[in-house]
């Protein structure tokens, strides 16, 4: 398993974070505000896989293309960005030893502060 960051997302972080859009601060929330799996499908009922991908930090460079499994480390809910997501994501990434996903976590993270 090949990962790497998604640039378009991380770019999508960061313009939400600079526009002030919506930004939950709470840092022990995401088990409880993450998406479902029913969550996950109706989005892309409504939204190319593209646009679902924004909201994930990692992609798979191994996983089937045309697959929502390829995108890791959720940063949000589609449609609020999670501070405690980001730090979920950046343990996570701390622990498997994805740098570059770490180190994209840990800037989103002082941008918010």
């Amino acid at each position: 398993m090949s990962i790497i960051l998604n640039k378009q997302a991380y770019e999508h972080a960061v313009e939400i974070i600079k526009d002030g859009l919506e930004v939950e601060h709470d840092v022990s929330n995401w088990e409880e505000v993450k998406p479902t799996p029913d969550e996950q499908v109706r989005h892309l009922n409504t939204h190319s896989l593209d646009e679902y991908g924004l909201w994930f930090l990692g992609i798979d460079t191994d996983a089937d293309k045309d697959d929502k499994s390829k995108f890791l480390y959720p940063y949000g809910d589609f449609s609020v960005l999670h501070k405690s997501a980001l730090i979920v994501a950046e343990q996570q990434a701390t622990q498997k030893h994805h740098h570059e996903i770490k180190v994209a976590a840990q800037k989103l993270l002082a941008m918010i502060k």
